[in-house]
């Protein structure tokens, strides 16, 4: 029989009791004391099984006790509470409560965090931050509205499971996938909050859940769930994309990305846990009821532009290079900055989105304990981690077709080397073709340098600084990413090369192709070809100029 007094928050191996973590190589929990695995459904079994034992044994314990569900004609909130409890109003908008029937038991939650920070210290640490945030609209909100600061038993689900992922970074046509399981991952189910508000008041120290038992809610106001099954699928991809941001974030080098996530066959535990509530208005400020960790949103939104970065960079760079060319003569530096800023943001700058958010205020992750009866809260960066590892992992074919783990990753010193000989080969190809014409016509007596003047080939210089510009953007910071260098995650740890994994964005005529693998010259050549004509022939014009001037022009 299951032993209901263990929530199954984590994974217990079969044979030496040891907990076991996920090994997503293997898809299965893997011990670490003796190596026995667990599958998924194996341990999805054992959950749903401890799920139904407590509930069986929470219906005896608390045979006879009434309580009733209250449905706010007014907003629409659930609360729960015993009968006689003298809760008249509701939570979020103050309407008076109906009790129209008995609680259904199907909707009780199997396990419950017990609020471990009492409602005055609650109310005295949200108005501390509050003070100490006066010149933020929303610290002065919130001190306006302290007085109805109240505490709930909020409902969540604890989803355990697997997710995937599939990625587009901006700018970029390659679709990646990316995998992961998830554990200890907590989603609001009550439709008048904001989800992710509340997640940034995580997390909690889930070492204190309980099974749930009706005298721990005694006395406190509680909602349940009141979210229907597709909102609440909905929300668990939201979060569920949120967690999996910093990992996508660091491998595909920007915060540009479009993430669209898909659940599998999830393991779902309801839980209440306790909030502490400020709602008015657009207003929304929640304390963690156990560690005291505090979120805070009001109306503000932000507007960034994250791409737009790097091509600032590269524009200063090459506009300071060129007024130290020049002696920062001011109309040249303007207009070859002009130049190079309508290059470079056009090129990078392509597909490019602004990221909009809601701005939510925070404290750092903290942890509540006591020392006799006072209380003290510590905050620091991680105090309260989670101790499973919820980073997705990308997954791309192999040679053989197959979908595989892979570690992925876009500049190696072979792809830098070509991008740098590719470049010098542009540049100083006049002179490449010019030397063995030197050769031809050079007297015996003469030295090859004598009268190889390289400097005359300035025209071709300029011409090809800029080309090898937008070759250097276009394939070495644009094209790069839709043809990443992969290498395939061995079940031993080591990692296997793909073959041919990021090959075909470094080569020159790369820069003229589009997201279908048309040249876009062969497209402007058909389009207009008395035009591209014209531009062919003057590029040849002075590539071969400056290649006879470079052997002639001291004559």
């Amino acid at each position: 029989m299951e032993d209901t007094s263990r929530i199954p928050l984590r994974v217990y191996c079969k044979n030496c009791n040891t907990p076991a973590g996920f090994d997503i190589l293997r898809q299965s929990y893997r011990c670490p004391g003796c190596g026995e695995l667990t599958g998924i459904a194996e341990a999805g079994r054992s959950a749903r099984n401890w799920c139904h034992l407590n509930r069986q044994n929470t219906r005896e314990r608390n045979e006879g006790t009434e309580y009733r569900e209250c449905v706010c004609p007014s907003c629409g909130a659930v609360v729960a509470f015993p009968e006689g409890d003298a809760s008249r109003k509701c939570l979020y908008c103050g309407t008076a409560l109906i009790r129209p029937e008995l609680l259904d038991p199907a909707r009780l939650p199997e396990i419950i965090i017990p609020f471990f920070i009492t409602e005055s210290e609650a109310r005295e640490r949200m108005r501390s931050w509050a003070e100490k945030n006066r010149k933020k609209a929303e610290a002065r909100d919130v001190l306006a509205a302290i007085d109805i600061l109240t505490g709930c038993y909020v409902p969540y689900q604890l989803v355990r499971g697997p997710v995937s992922g599939t990625v587009f970074r901006d700018g970029g046509y390659r679709q990646y996938q990316c995998y992961g399981y998830l554990e200890g991952i907590a989603v609001s189910t009550s439709k008048n909050l904001d989800n992710l508000v509340l997640n940034e008041m995580e997390p909690f120290d889930w070492s204190q859940a309980k099974p749930f038992d009706y005298g721990i809610i005694s006395g406190h106001r509680v909602q349940l769930m009141d979210l229907s099954e597709a909102d609440t699928d909905k929300r668990i991809r939201e979060e569920v994309r949120e967690d999996f941001l910093p990992e996508i974030e660091r491998v595909l080098q920007t915060s540009g990305v479009d993430v669209t996530v898909a659940t599998g066959d999830l393991l779902v535990l309801n839980a209440l846990l306790p909030v502490y509530i400020i709602r008015q208005g657009n207003l929304l400020a929640v304390m963690n009821g156990q560690t005291g960790r505090i979120a805070v949103s009001g109306t503000r939104t932000s507007i960034s532009y994250p791409w737009v970065i790097e091509p600032l960079i590269y524009t200063t760079v090459l506009t300071l290079a060129l007024g130290c060319f020049f002696g920062f003569n001011p109309e040249l530096v303007v207009y070859g900055g002009m130049v190079f800023g309508a290059i470079i943001f056009a090129i990078m700058g392509d597909g490019k989105k602004s990221l909009i958010r809601n701005v939510v205020l925070r404290t750092e992750a903290a942890k509540a304990r006591r020392e006799g009866r006072r209380l003290r809260i510590d905050e620091e960066k991680d105090i309260l981690r989670n101790p499973y590892d919820n980073s997705p992992v990308f997954r791309d074919l192999n040679e053989n077709g197959d979908l595989v783990p892979v570690s992925i990753s876009f500049y190696g010193s072979l792809r830098i080397l070509k991008l740098m000989l590719n470049s010098l080969f542009i540049i100083f190809l006049p002179v490449i073709l010019a030397a063995p014409l030197r050769l031809m016509v050079m007297e015996s007596h003469e030295s090859f340098m004598s009268d190889f003047h390289m400097e005359y080939g300035a025209a071709w210089y300029v011409l090809a600084a800029m080309v090898v510009l937008v070759y250097l953007l276009k394939a070495g910071r644009v094209t790069v990413y839709d043809h990443p260098v992969l290498h395939e995650l061995m079940p031993d740890g080591s990692k296997r090369r793909i073959r041919n994994s990021g090959k075909g964005q470094c080569g020159f005529f790369s820069m003229f192709m589009n997201e279908n693998g048309e040249s876009r010259l062969k497209l402007f050549l058909k389009g207009d070809p008395k035009m591209g004509c014209f531009v062919i022939g003057l590029i040849l014009f002075i590539l071969l100029g400056s290649t006879v001037t470079i052997v002639f022009g001291g004559e």
